[in-house]
């Protein structure tokens, strides 16, 4: 139980400084040095490798090591496929087993409603904040299809979309979230409108898919 309360906690700290660009894309993850400086075995290292390897924030070279993956927009293109294709499916296993009541997404969605959306200037905690609250919405509408096999296959996407959104959402203005629809999605749930409901969640990913389309090609 040890080993796992380690492995667990430098994922987190790993996954974080990926997303917000502490570890830089191609960076080598030197494992004997980072066990060294962290006082652990490589054996916990190498756990959370595979982790975040699986959530493709890492990607491994045989005989080379463990780089940081890159960023690109055709990477983006995929991640926002996959996950597109996830939540508006989700929503249609809550039509199937005609699910209306959703206690988790409305505290979600009341909890985002009041998050302060934050500038340019601020720090990456507080982005990185505001980013994972507005995140725990989609979380839990997955989470309500009672399907664990979807949650997991979600999560290996999730990190990296939060990662694009870090990278680019705040620089030059940031990104226009429309977190009303939130609510007009839980509102067409519960009123059993779900294919309304799927029309607005896949307007809603395609519209933040094109804001970060654009906001990349002006970086590269």
């Amino acid at each position: 139980m040890e080993l796992l309360g380690v492995a667990r906690s430098l994922i987190d700290d790993l996954r974080e400084k990926i997303i917000v660009g502490e570890l830089v894309p191609g960076q080598k993850i030197n494992e004997i040095q980072l066990a060294s400086a962290l006082g652990i075995s490589r054996s916990p290292l190498r756990e959370a490798l595979r982790v975040l390897e699986n959530e493709h924030l890492i990607g491994s070279i045989p005989r080379k090591g463990s780089f940081v993956t890159g960023v690109s927009l055709d990477d983006l293109k995929e991640a926002y496929q996959i996950r597109e294709m996830i939540e508006c499916y989700a929503i249609d296993l809550l039509k199937e087993k005609q699910i209306v009541e959703l206690p988790r997404v409305v505290s979600s969605t009341d909890k985002t409603s009041m998050l302060r959306e934050p500038s340019e200037s601020d720090s990456p905690k507080v982005k990185l904040a505001y980013i994972t609250g507005m995140a725990d919405y989609h979380n839990a509408l997955i989470k309500s299809t009672g399907n664990s096999r979807l949650f997991q296959s979600y999560q290996t996407i999730h990190s990296s979309i939060n990662r694009y959104i870090f990278l680019n959402a705040f620089r030059e203005g940031s990104l226009q979230h429309k977190a009303e629809e939130h609510y007009q999605i839980l509102e067409c749930v519960q009123q059993k409108k779900y294919d309304q409901a799927k029309a607005v969640m896949r307007n809603h990913i395609r519209f933040s898919a094109e804001q970060l389309r654009i906001k990349m090609e002006t970086r590269f």
